[in-house]
């Protein structure tokens, strides 16, 4: 069976699996299934068949099972537990400012096969919240400071192939004052909460620690319908031997198709590898319209055998931002509709599975949205790699959140987030901006503008192909500082009334006319418990947070944002609920519930129809606002419906109150409407689709 998927999946991980079970079990059968592999692959050869991507690629060995675990130094109680794993998944959860910040400990039994002398052994942790401290047999390798990047550590010293050693590693997510974020209004949940894996190479490799990149850049220039320059740069490592004989390959599929192949034998001192190529006539990556991706492979070679390779999705495209008339991509206008994503869910915190992550972007694209603000830190990998192939438009951003702190360190931790954040992510073709911070504080004698140009600096020299971009909310001189700046304004929630948004950002429009800008965040909090039939602004930080002002909230600020066509983008804060353990309002305590969606993703607040309604074309619905009041103090109402599918027809136990057009912004709405004494059923239907409800009228007010 495992025979069978290697050859039907071309999984390379499987093929590992498949040699690490010949030798550990050493029976005959599976060494002879062993030699039918080989034979397998060398009539591949003979027959001229393209061999099973990246079956000779650095082997991947995943870490993520049967660790040890124990809270503080040394071990009070020991559990197993499995990758991806964070210790706040019950503390962090519900308001509990005190949810466990300090040191824990894993530790697991590692071993290399025994032919695996002579290769390189490199440890890769996906993610470890905040500072981690690696060490095999009691020996020290390495100390990561940041949470939410990957990094790797060459471990070919300390470990001898066929015997066992032990791997610990030191996780703490206590606050310090050198690593960004210092503080921000979302939790900081401790753990390896992506994973872990070994990888094994020969002695020379395509360089897999070099900031936890894949050692394998594509920069894009010149990018038009009718030609793309492709700039290829590939770094090798080499430990004991030499890059004599050596030499490198690029190849660009179209499907299954080989384009073009560039084969390169100089080296440099450097061990940098450079080639170029120009592909003629590109199919552009459209975003959300026609996601198109090439793959580029690129492989090394000694002495004429492939020793290791990278395979990587490439999506030619070309964008801009013009300051009057909004955000282009491939030369057609493409406003940005979106939301704000944080990487946290009920049940799990951070440590998430790729089910989660598809989940997510499930929802956000049948709302209709063509893009995600990723805040406020780099995300997964996955999460990069699936927006890739479904064409959402990716703004990621570095921890750079709230506070600046006046520390030579904390500076040179902002500067290492934002490279790795950079050369982890460089393919991903939904990328297109990088961001350097989020609502900054403006004192500290001007260092943050210090810092923000810094930032800005780095990022056009690590990636000249892309934009940087900033999220602010107040009036600083580093707004002008990124190449995009988008403002995160909360008119008629925290202060101001929804109107105020039109007139704030005409005024700023006109105060900075070269300013290519955007809005980053607005939004309302609303629990589905919090039901009325009256309208009125509640407090924000109160314990009363009723649906039907989110509702009333994103209808009015979309009237407003809809027109200003100089704005790029317009990203909702947010999403899905998440924890904020500060928080004390809403119906649950540290949860900030401004998502459109509730944490555990299985209810769609009112909000998020609306949107879906005005950013979803294709998939025809009709729902009707407030369903969840189901008790009713008010005999005459009026009744909203939002459709995406035209005109539709209201009935109340059965008596028709005819059709309705949607207005604008693709609401129904049907004045005065009479409920009976009792059950009312409501159902509105057109030729496409229909909804319906059951709203109880107990008794008629007085008047």
């Amino acid at each position: 069976m495992l025979l069978y998927y290697i050859l039907r999946e071309k999984n390379a991980l499987c093929y590992s699996y498949f040699v690490y079970l010949c030798y550990k079990k050493a029976t005959y059968l599976h060494f002879y299934l062993l030699l039918i592999m080989k034979r397998i692959t060398f009539l591949f050869f003979i027959l001229g068949i393209a061999i099973p991507d990246c079956m000779f690629a650095t082997e991947i060995i995943s870490l993520n099972e049967g660790w040890s675990f124990h809270r503080g130094f040394q071990a009070s109680a020991l559990e197993t537990v499995n990758l991806p794993h964070t210790w706040n998944v019950v503390d962090g959860m519900f308001g509990n400012t005190d949810y466990y910040r300090g040191l824990c400990n894993y530790r697991r039994k590692i071993q290399v096969p025994s032919d695996c002398k002579g290769k390189r052994i490199f440890l890769k942790v996906l993610a470890a919240q905040t500072v981690a401290d690696i060490f095999v047999d009691h020996h020290f390798i390495m100390q990561h400071r940041g949470g939410y990047t990957a990094f790797v550590a060459e471990l070919t010293d300390y470990l001898v192939p066929g015997k066992e050693s032990v791997l610990e590693i030191r996780v703490s997510n206590a606050q310090t004052m050198d690593i960004a974020p210092v503080c921000g209004d979302f939790n900081i949940f401790g753990g390896l909460y992506r994973g872990v894996e070994l990888l094994i190479t020969d002695d020379v490799c395509i360089r897999p620690d070099y900031y936890a990149s894949s050692g394998v850049f594509f920069t894009q220039s010149n990018v038009t319908k009718e030609s793309a320059d492709l700039h290829i740069e590939t770094l090798l490592s080499v430990k004991s031997t030499s890059l004599s004989g050596c030499e490198v390959e690029f190849q660009l599929f179209d499907t299954d198709k080989l384009l073009h192949s560039v084969v390169n034998r100089e080296i440099g001192d450097d061990k940098r590898v450079m080639m170029a190529m120009t592909l003629k006539n590109p199919h552009l990556w459209e975003g959300v319209n026609d996601p198109y991706l090439y793959k580029g492979v690129v492989i090394l070679r000694k002495n004429g055998k492939e020793i290791d390779r990278r395979e990587e999705k490439i999506g030619f495209r070309f964008f801009c931002a013009d300051p009057d008339r909004g955000f282009f991509l491939n030369g057609k206008p493409y406003r940005l509709n979106g939301v704000n994503r944080h990487q946290d869910r009920a049940e799990r915190a951070t440590a998430l599975s790729t089910q989660d992550h598809d989940e997510d972007l499930d929802i956000i694209q049948e709302m209709g949205c063509n893009a995600v603000r990723l805040c406020h830190y780099p995300q997964c990998q996955y999460i990069h790699q699936q927006m890739d192939k479904r064409g959402l438009v990716a703004w990621v951003e570095i921890p750079f959140v709230n506070v600046y702190v006046n520390n030579a360190f904390y500076d040179d931790n902002l500067r290492q987030q934002l490279k790795e954040l950079i050369l982890q992510n460089y393919n991903h073709p939904c990328i297109l901006f990088w961001g350097l911070f989020n609502e900054i504080n403006s004192g500290w004698l001007d260092r943050p503008s210090t810092m923000v140009k810094d930032l800005h600096a780095i990022a056009h020299q690590l990636d000249p192909s892309r934009l940087t971009m900033g999220a602010s909310n107040q009036d600083d001189d580093f707004n002008d500082f990124p190449d995009l700046i988008a403002f995160n304004k909360y008119f008629g929630w925290y202060n101001g009334e929804m109107e105020d948004m039109g007139t704030w950002v005409d005024q700023e429009h006109k105060k900075h006319p070269k300013r290519r800008m955007g809005i980053s965040e607005y939004g309302a909090g609303a629990s589905i418990y919090h039901q009325t039939d009256t309208l009125k602004h509640p407090e924000s930080g109160g314990m009363w947070h009723p649906e039907n002002w989110q509702t009333y909230y994103h209808t009015e600020n979309w009237k407003q944002l809809r027109t200003r066509e100089y704005l790029w983008c317009n990203f909702i804060w947010c999403m899905f609920d998440f924890s904020a353990a500060g928080r004390r309002e809403g119906s649950t305590m540290g949860r900030n519930d401004k998502g459109l969606v509730t944490y555990d993703r299985k209810i769609r607040k009112d909000a998020f129809y609306f949107y879906k309604a005005n950013w979803n074309k294709k998939d025809k619905f009709l729902y009707i606002v407030g369903k969840r009041l189901v008790n009713r103090t008010r005999k005459t109402i009026d009744l909203q419906v939002f459709s995406n599918s035209g005109p539709a027809c209201l009935y109340i136990n059965g008596k028709r109150y005819g059709s309705v057009k949607p207005d604008s912004i693709n609401v129904l709405e049907w004045k005065n409407v009479e409920l009976t004494i009792g059950e009312n059923i409501v159902e509105v239907s057109n030729n496409y689709c229909k909804d319906s409800c059951v709203w109880v009228l107990e008794k008629v007010p007085k008047s």
